[in-house]
């Protein structure tokens, strides 16, 4: 169901299809992805990043050299807690973010655990690069589209094509208002997905019927439970 207006000061209503920014559940959301693909071969959670993102550079060569994406998807490569949020903020592209990851220190790897989008967002885009697309294709192709989530986007224009989308609001003077769209092209594995309740209840039939849905497989279960398997 739906509750509420999608925007403060507007008459409509949400209801089960009005679409929001995700957020944070980008990140379940797009390890399904990436599970579909270890699933298909194109890639395994044990792969080096360095084998599918060449210019990957941390700032520990050892450590540039070892780090999988498991290590990223799982916040154990020593990066600092939400490293580089900031350059987000200031609108760096995802580019200008990546590059930058090789000049921050790290803390001890796998052996420390710490929140990062942008860790997380080049472990998810190196898989879609290693098959020639961008991350809202491969999400498409391989989530998406075989769920039939047509609500469903990893892009701020999928979000804006949408007429049955919920504003952002922010708390201002005790009251919310709708100030700001928030724009998180660049950190989309991580963040940048937007998605109705019905999409969302499709996908969550998906993990809990371990990696099925309308009786076919769409995601290896194999694949699919490591994204729910403790491994810090």
């Amino acid at each position: 169901k739906g509750f509420g207006v999608r925007k403060v000061g507007a008459p409509e209503a949400v209801d089960a299809d009005t679409v929001f920014q995700l957020a944070s559940v980008s990140k379940p959301l797009g390890a399904t992805v990436v599970a579909a693909a270890v699933g298909k071969g194109a890639a395994e959670w044990t792969d080096p990043v360095v084998t599918v993102a060449p210019t990957f550079a941390l700032s520990d060569p050892w450590v540039t050299r070892k780090v999988t994406l498991a290590d990223l998807y799982s916040h154990r490569s020593g990066l600092p807690d939400h490293v580089l949020d900031n350059l987000e903020d200031l609108g760096a592209t995802q580019l200008q973010i990546q590059q930058a990851l090789r000049y921050v220190p790290l803390a001890p790897f796998r052996a420390s655990y710490a929140y990062t989008n942008a860790g997380l967002t080049v472990a998810g885009e190196a898989v879609a690069r290693s098959q020639g697309k961008t991350w809202q294709q491969l999400s498409q192709d391989l989530l998406y589209g075989p769920l039939g989530m047509t609500s469903t986007s990893s892009t701020l224009e999928g979000f804006l094509s949408r007429s049955n989308r919920a504003a952002g609001h922010v708390k201002r003077d005790g009251a919310y208002v709708a100030a700001y769209v928030r724009d998180p092209d660049a950190e989309q594995p991580a963040g940048g997905a937007s998605s109705s309740v019905n999409d969302l209840a499709t996908w969550l039939m998906l993990r809990l019927d371990e990696g099925r849905s309308g009786g076919e497989d769409v995601v290896d279960s194999a694949a699919l439970l490591a994204t729910t398997t403790p491994s810090m």
